[in-house]
């Protein structure tokens, strides 16, 4: 008689622990759909492009930073040029997301590799931006070098009237 109530009680037991895990498998699978995650929202570079003129580097930067509250913000932007890092302020506004800023590197010489990156006073640093070589041959440069080939091609293509 005493084994069958041992087996009784343990089965008992075992119903209750196998209760207890279901119910706390169920409650988890429940609240999975309904918790949202949150994540830090640190800022992103979206584009970094090249708008020097001559030896004078210059770039736009594009920033994504959610800032639905207006608690934080960009406060520096670092740009890394060949490896000497140059900090910049935040912009005083920014309202719109994303938003452009254009920052001045100084005197450029050769064709340095830029990357880019943004700070949030909440959220820290977000990631480096995709390097591009400044300062490589702006659209009007090309456009220039371009209707100057083809005028020395159409000159040197005419035939010479003789006198």
């Amino acid at each position: 008689m005493g084994i069958v109530r041992q087996l009784v009680q343990r089965s008992t037991t075992e119903r209750r622990l196998l209760g207890f895990v279901f119910l706390a498998t169920m409650s988890v699978v429940i609240l999975s759909g309904a918790v949202e995650i949150v994540r830090a929202d640190v800022p992103n570079i979206l584009q970094i492009e090249n708008i020097s003129q001559d030896s004078m580097g210059r770039i736009r930067i594009q920033i994504r930073h959610l800032n639905p509250s207006g608690s934080h913000y960009v406060d520096v932007i670092e740009v890394d040029v060949e490896g000497q890092v140059k900090s910049f302020p935040g912009p005083s506004t920014q309202y719109n997301n994303p938003f452009t800023v254009e920052l001045e590197l100084g005197q450029i010489q050769g064709k340095p590799k830029v990357k880019a990156r943004a700070h949030c006073t909440t959220h820290g640093w977000g990631s480096w931006s995709d390097e591009i070589q400044v300062p490589e041959f702006s659209q009007i440069h090309t456009a220039v070098l371009v209707v100057l080939a083809v005028t020395l091609l159409v000159t040197r293509r005419r035939p010479r009237i003789q006198r």
